[in-house]
This record gives C-alpha cells, structure tokens and sequence, in this order.
C-alpha cells in the first residue's frame, strides 16, 4: 500500500469509528496488508485487494463472542456510537448484519480459522468510499 492509501485509510476510519487516535499503518512484512491502531493498542487489520482494476480493502476485526445484547454493547462501544446495531440475518445462523442507523457497514460471522470464542467482523471499504471521504472533508 502507498502512504496516500494509508492516509485515506485513516481519515475514513477515524471517523467512522468516531476515534481521534486510529492509525493505520503499513504492515512491516506485507505490502498488501495495514495495521489499524488505537494508541499503542492493535485494533484490526486491513488487506487491499485489486480485482481487474478496482481496488477495495477489507477490513477484519476479531470480535469475542458474546449473546446478542453484549454485542451490541460492545459494537456501540467500538464505534463510539449509540446507532450502531447487531442485526440477525433471516437466512443464516453464523452470521449477523452491523449497521450504523441505515447504513450498512459489514458482517460479523464465525469463522473457521479465528481462535475458539472468536468471531470475526468483516467490512469492505471501496475506494469510492475513500474518495467520498476525500471530497467531504474538503
């Protein structure tokens, strides 16, 4: 990734997180992959994918898991928002919609590979989403 994406990266999800302190950062052993920060702490992980000229970004979070009603605690907590909210998926049972008032933001499932008593929370950051962000703030 390039300082530029990095920036973006930042921007977008300091404020969507509603968190002065997030940092993304390059990844010291992968180009195609950051590290988001919140002060000293590691936050989440973000991988770029490049698919036939679209560049988007995948952010994941590893998410203890908790009943539903502590998750949308914890998920209120983490974005700093009170219109934050866990939603069940009518056709599934592993997974669960997260939402910021009607705005979709990504998935949370369990997932094979994550450490027991784990989930994962999953979001695609398009880089319209980054460009969007870019025309807001100026």
């Amino acid at each position: 990734m390039e300082q530029s994406e990095i920036d973006s990266l930042t921007a977008y999800l300091a404020k969507l997180f509603n968190e002065r302190e997030l940092m993304v950062l390059l990844h010291p052993e992968d180009d195609e992959q950051a590290l988001v920060a919140i002060g000293q702490s590691f936050f989440a992980r973000i991988d770029k994918d490049v698919d036939e000229g679209e560049t988007s970004y995948s952010f994941s979070k590893d998410i203890p898991d908790q009943p539903s009603d502590e998750l949308n605690a914890y998920f209120k907590e983490i974005f700093n928002a009170q219109d934050v909210e866990v939603r069940a998926r009518s056709n599934k049972q592993d997974s669960a919609e997260i939402y910021k008032g009607d705005e979709f933001l990504g998935v949370l499932y369990d997932d094979e590979g994550s450490q027991d008593g784990m989930q994962v929370f999953n979001m695609a950051i398009l880089d319209i989403d980054l460009d969007m962000d870019d025309t807001a703030s100026a």
